[in-house]
């Protein structure tokens, strides 16, 4: 009847919180690093004159990792929040010990495919409508 089998364990354990904490505290640090000399070099560039080479460069190497920095830590909060536990709590309905069926359609084919660009995490998907369900981190 049910097609989908999840891979994942069902409670988020504290190694994976501290996982994620550690992470986004890297992505926020390194980024940071990136964005206090481009904040320099705005600040120096329009301090002196208008030099476009200086707010090109300052500008650059402030708002490239500004943008990496909140896409990703959007990106690990979703990881972090949209679980199999997550969904189970949210549908109950249509969490069964049998398998997952989708929340929006009702279908009960639920496929998995693995993410790319290194975030380690499979996406849960409906395969009628498309909608994701829940992800769940790769196991090594």
């Amino acid at each position: 009847m049910f097609e989908a089998v999840h891979s994942c364990r069902c409670l988020v354990s504290g190694d994976a919180i501290v996982k994620y904490t550690l992470s986004k505290m890297f992505i926020v640090l390194f980024c940071s690093l990136f964005m206090a000399v481009g904040a320099v070099a705005l600040f120096g560039t329009l301090r002196s004159g208008f030099n476009l080479f200086g707010l090109v460069w300052g500008g650059m190497f402030f708002f490239i990792p500004l943008f990496i920095m909140v896409t990703r830590f959007r990106q690990l909060s979703r990881f972090q929040k949209m679980t199999y536990h997550w969904y189970r709590q949210t549908h109950p309905e249509h969490a069964m010990d049998q398998g997952v069926s989708c929340f929006a359609c009702g279908h009960h084919r639920v496929q998995v495919r693995a993410l790319l660009n290194r975030t380690y995490h499979r996406e849960h998907f409906c395969a009628q409508c498309g909608k994701t369900l829940y992800y769940s981190p790769e196991q090594s």
